[in-house]
């Protein structure tokens, strides 16, 4: 065994370091991406600002073989868990049709691909902050929004000391009677995690301060977990209503009411347009 210094390269992730006031930590996958893009023959196509149009609704279709969609997927997912967090809600999207594609599927993640593509500069970045909480959390969900099965989108973003540290988009597996029961089952994933990543933090780094903030937009949704003031229609949501509530009776966790505008996790659960999405991009601190 030997020390060959700080690692700079790891399954296919550039890090890089810039000493100085805030000491930085930089993710990206800049050559990752310029290989897929050789691949697939579109550094010389159109570029795109945004990775997916908005309301787009796409419909399963029968499977034509000769499309490598799958393999274009399965890159797209590693980029978006790595290093892009903006991508994720536009690969789960595309993901949903890995048995039912055609060419106007494969249409579409080529565009994923050709803006990621167009960023491949961006760099997800980690720095010293001395006024930013130990742990936080931003929760959404996109009620309904599958035109197939109307299942709703969960979609939650975790900092750590106002660093990336976690995110998911994710649809639900069950349908949800009104947004507030969509944002309540999205609430009880993120509580999960962040009770997972408290436990972690604690044995390795610094001990978290509870509670843990977690920044919620659907005041239906900050009531309930808070007060208490629930009607049970159903079994699976009376499950997560006495997880939440418990959580916060306890007192491990503190459900906050945030604008729309200003809810990062809004980019984990729709298409958005080119300003607002810039806007939570740069938020999540992936930057030049």
């Amino acid at each position: 065994m030997k020390d060959i210094g700080k690692v700079k390269t790891y399954i296919g992730i550039d890090i890089e370091y810039e000493y100085g006031k805030n000491n930085i930590l930089t993710l990206s996958q800049k050559l990752y991406i310029e290989s897929l893009a050789k691949r697939y023959n579109i550094e010389n196509s159109k570029l795109f600002k945004t990775p997916m149009e908005i309301n787009i609704k796409l419909e399963k279709s029968d499977i034509n073989e000769d499309i490598k969609y799958r393999n274009l997927i399965g890159a797209l997912l590693y980029i978006s868990s790595g290093t892009k967090p903006d991508i994720s809600f536009s690969v789960n999207y595309l993901s949903r049709f890995q048995n039912s594609y055609n060419e106007m599927h494969f249409r579409y993640a080529l565009r994923v691909l050709k803006y990621v593509y167009l960023t491949r500069e961006l760099k997800l970045k980690y720095c010293k902050s001395n006024n930013a909480d130990i742990l936080d959390c931003f929760i959404d969900a996109d009620w309904a929004g599958d035109i197939v099965d109307r299942k709703s989108t969960t979609g939650f973003f975790i900092r750590f000391f106002g660093n990336s540290i976690s995110w998911k988009s994710k649809k639900q597996n069950s349908v949800t009677k009104s947004f507030t029961f969509a944002e309540y089952i999205a609430l009880s994933e993120a509580v999960t995690e962040v009770n997972f990543l408290v436990c972690l933090i604690n044995d390795i780094f610094v001990e978290v301060c509870r509670p843990v903030k977690i920044y919620e937009d659907n005041s239906g949704a900050v009531a309930i977990s808070k007060y208490g003031n629930f009607t049970k229609n159903s079994k699976h949501i009376e499950v997560h209503y006495h997880f939440i509530h418990e959580n916060v009776k306890q007192g491990n966790i503190e459900v906050v009411k945030i604008e729309s505008e200003n809810n990062i996790a809004d980019i984990l659960t729709k298409a958005l347009g080119n300003v607002k999405f810039i806007k939570f991009r740069e938020m999540l601190n992936l930057k030049v």
